[in-house]
């Protein structure tokens, strides 16, 4: 099979606008920040249709009461009614299971007079099958940041792979960075276009968050492309996984489990260094030094692997904190951010200690930066 090295995907989206319907609000009003209405996905039905092994795969935002679109009077594929087999609601998106017969290639739904189709995207896990690979939600990131992250952790794992999921940058077409990882010496690399709204983000004093998007991404990005690479990383642009006991990846394929799951510590550039700074400037601890929420590695035919995945662990009523791994973690960089929430992550004026063991790490893998 001839597979591109690097590429940029679509994914194949279905909206209800024009219906006369919109999702309810999912957050007590109390509890909305200013920005609510205007950042909330109001319309989006499915972010995207994947066919895969003999059924079409819809991941959604959460249906809340768009559940009639997707029943089995309103869907057609090609013309044809389909049956809904399962309906997976997680935590802050769902996943439609539709029995298939054949390869499908529009898939449409109505209300009334209201009809609209989409597409159906193919399944792409050949690109990233017995690969090391690691996935990411990015919007408007420095390129060199996304070249540093990659550099650091070929250098220190063994990475092989991204899959970026580009959610609607400005300030550079998604061709940039597929021009900007192809000298990293990465094997392959993916960016989808994410057009759709983040969400609001949940607020500090009065929660309020709503963001469907980056667990619904993180679950397409395994049901359409990472379910069959040998080892996925999750984790952020902002974040370099440390080690001590080798490859990220081989821990997690050699763990029982399938998986391996380590916290984080911020570390901070110079309080005297000057914006924009690189992840190398990052080698002081903060002042007040706690943990960050853990982020994971995992085989994806691990059972593990095969649940909903999470922004900091599977979607699993099993508590996983406890498997954190005190071997390796990760370095939360203050700089490395567009300051895109509601908090002014390049305001710090405390600045702990430098770090020796980073410092060492930094200075090997990302030398001169």
């Amino acid at each position: 099979m001839d597979l591109p090295d690097f590429s940029i995907a679509e994914m194949q989206s279905l909206s209800v606008e024009g219906s006369g319907r919109r999702r309810h609000p999912s957050v007590p009003e109390a509890a909305r920040s200013e920005d609510f209405g205007s950042s909330y996905d109001w319309t989006t039905l499915w972010y995207d249709a994947v066919q895969r092994d003999g059924e079409l795969l819809l991941i959604c935002p959460k249906l809340l009461n768009f559940k009639a679109f997707i029943s089995d009077g309103a869907l057609r594929a090609d013309g044809s009614a389909i049956s809904v087999s399962r309906v997976r609601h997680h935590r802050r998106h769902d996943v439609v299971r539709l029995r298939t017969r054949a390869p499908v290639t529009r898939l449409e739904t109505s209300n009334g007079r209201w009809r609209r189709d989409s597409g159906v995207s193919p399944d792409q896990s050949a690109l990233f099958a017995g690969l090391n690979a690691s996935v990411h939600i990015s919007r408007n990131n420095r390129l060199d940041w996304i070249a540093d992250w990659a550099r650091f952790h070929i250098g220190e794992h063994g990475l092989e792979a991204m899959l970026v999921l580009d959610n609607g940058s400005d300030a550079y077409p998604p061709q940039a960075i597929l021009d900007t990882l192809a000298s990293t010496g990465l094997k392959r690399v993916v960016i989808l276009k994410v057009p759709h709204p983040y969400g609001p983000v949940r607020q500090k004093k009065r929660g309020g968050g709503a963001k469907f998007l980056q667990p619904a991404m993180l679950n397409l990005a395994r049901l359409r492309f990472l379910y069959r690479a040998r080892a996925v990383l999750n984790a952020d642009l902002d974040e370099l996984v440390w080690t001590r006991a080798g490859s990220v990846f081989d821990a997690a394929v050699q763990s029982r489990l399938g998986f391996v799951t380590f916290d984080g510590r911020w570390r901070m550039p110079a309080i005297d260094a000057e914006a924009p700074y690189r992840h190398s400037d990052h080698r002081f601890q903060r002042a007040t030094d706690k943990p960050c929420p853990t982020k994971y590695c995992l085989r994806p035919d691990s059972w593990l692997g095969r649940q909903s995945w999470d922004v900091h662990h599977p979607e699993v009523l099993l508590p996983l904190d406890w498997l954190a791994r005190k071997d390796m973690g990760y370095w939360h960089c203050r700089g490395i951010t567009t300051n895109w929430k509601s908090y002014d992550r390049l305001g710090f004026n405390k600045v702990g200690p430098e770090d020796p063991f980073t410092a060492e790490t930094l200075d090997r893998l990302l030398p001169n930066r």
